[in-house]
């Protein structure tokens, strides 16, 4: 075990997130670490089930005496984001994530994403689930795959893994708040077919790039004017028609703000001048519009000479519809005090003579997010792009009159001194889909808090680790039928 998580407490939960990290586990790669799950859990004596998905359960039974009492659902996802710096070659597939203790947090030693989300909610599930002290009725683990990659797992759930009377969901990143309903979306691929010219005599070969952005996740941050890459690029590019564009390249993941962007092509070296002084304006431009790191840069550089580039009418068609696509917060809900509808312009990638643009739409009103789907789908008509909806996920309906809410709600105050906050979030939890399956299902989403998710910057504190965990267990216990007295 790492040493300085050894020293950290609740020493259970420390232990099983570092055994967590160890294991390879982003999204699509999950096997092994289910594998190392549910041996575990057989170890100890617990039922164990895998679905063809890759989904695991894990039951436990009830304690002697409390047979009666409701069954409780802790659930969270196996799968993390694999994010790393733009300087550092990281293979999620292959290598652990090495951790450190900083000022109170623990993050990544290796410039990478550090997989709190989610697997602080599963080593505390699972600290659970091995707790011989705690005498509860039956328990159940359920941990998805894909949740970052469109919640393919838990849209692929059957109504027997979700058998249970109350789900706590493990996926929420603020300590002190209760989330009882989250946001739906879409992920929107469009396909465009790129006219092909030949490069001009003299020409030079030119790299544009944006750097070194924030990033972040784009549901909980796309409020706080992280900037996004490839929205900048597309900018740039319109106030640069000198640069004979060849491929564009930018972002990562759907559900990740991006946080480079690049563009390769020619241009008449004669120009180079201009351009350069042009793209340093634009980067203080860019650079007064949200709050941009100290290492922001916009770099233009020599680079191999294209073979071939975009004709000339298409490339400003094109670049004017990447420039003013839909991106960002589209609406705010002020009554619940969220963003209600929003839109990542997530990446852009060249694949021959084709660019293949992603984007990602949420909403707390499906409809509403629908709207939006079908606009930027339109949006990109003109250029002849071709759109495909691939994944699509309903919201969660809040229940603020639950049983499980309340008792919730009275617990944290009396633990605490202070109510939790009760909130919605804009961001796609499974919680809209295990309703779904399992509408009898009463459900509320916690957890402790970790800053900037699906980022190199990710970080989780470990004080409210502790709180989170100690909350989660008192809850589980306040939820049983007590066992009667002897007569």
């Amino acid at each position: 075990m790492n040493s300085q998580l050894a020293k950290l407490e609740p020493a259970p939960v420390w232990r099983l997130f570092d055994a967590i990290c160890a294991i390879p586990h982003p999204s699509g790669h999950e096997t092994r670490l289910a594998a190392a799950l549910a041996a575990l859990a057989e170890k100890n004596g617990l039922a164990v089930r895998i679905d063809v998905t890759g989904n695991l359960r894990i039951d436990r039974p009830a304690s002697p005496g409390f047979e009666d009492s409701p069954m409780i659902l802790l659930q969270g996802h196996l799968d993390m984001v694999p994010q790393a710096l733009a300087t550092v070659d990281f293979d999620f597939t292959r290598e652990p994530i090495p951790l450190t203790v900083e000022d109170g947090w623990v993050r990544s030693a290796a410039g990478t994403t550090l997989g709190s989300d989610d697997g602080i909610g599963v080593a505390a599930a699972m600290a659970l689930l091995l707790d011989p002290e705690l005498k509860c009725g039956p328990l159940a683990g359920v941990f998805t795959v894909s949740e970052e990659v469109g919640l393919n797992g838990a849209l692929a759930l059957s109504a027997e893994f979700l058998k249970g009377d109350f789900l706590l969901n493990l996926d929420s990143e603020e300590e002190g708040q209760l989330y009882i309903g989250c946001a739906g979306g879409a992920r929107l691929e469009i396909d465009v077919e790129l006219p092909q010219a030949a490069v001009p005599p003299g020409y030079t070969g030119l790299c544009c790039e944006i750097k070194n952005l924030a990033g972040g996740h784009s549901g909980v941050d796309i409020h706080l004017r992280r900037g996004n890459a490839v929205a900048f690029l597309a900018r740039l590019l319109e106030k640069m028609p000198e640069f004979e564009v060849a491929a564009l390249s930018g972002g990562t993941l759907d559900n990740v703000i991006p946080r480079e962007a690049v563009a390769f092509g020619a241009v008449d070296p004669a120009r180079l001048a201009t351009l350069r002084l042009r793209a340093a304006n634009l980067a203080l431009e860019f650079a007064r519009e949200f709050d941009a790191p100290p290492d922001f840069a916009v770099e233009l550089r020599p680079a191999v000479l294209p073979e071939r580039v975009w004709e000339r009418s298409f490339r400003e068609k094109l670049v004017a519809l990447l420039a003013t696509c839909p991106n960002g917060v589209r609406s705010m809900d002020r009554a619940l005090d969220v963003v209600r509808t929003s839109t990542n312009l997530a990446a852009v990638k060249t694949d021959g003579a084709q660019l293949k643009i992603r984007t990602s739409q949420r909403s707390l009103v499906d409809a509403e997010r629908q709207k939006l789907t079908d606009e930027i789908a339109a949006h990109f008509a003109p250029a002849g792009g071709r759109p495909t909806v691939d994944n699509s996920y309903p919201g969660w309906e809040p229940d603020p009159e639950s049983e499980l809410l309340r008792t919730a709600e009275s617990l944290y105050r009396e633990l605490f001194g202070t109510p939790p906050q009760v909130k919605v979030i804009h961001a796609g939890l499974e919680c809209g889909i295990l309703a779904g399956i399992n509408p009898a299902l009463q459900m509320i989403s916690f957890g402790p808090t970790l800053i900037h998710p699906h980022s190199p910057s990710e970080k989780l504190n470990i004080a409210s680790v502790g709180r989170f965990y100690e909350f989660l267990r008192k809850l589980v216990s306040q939820l049983q039928i007590p066992p009667e007295p002897d007569k």
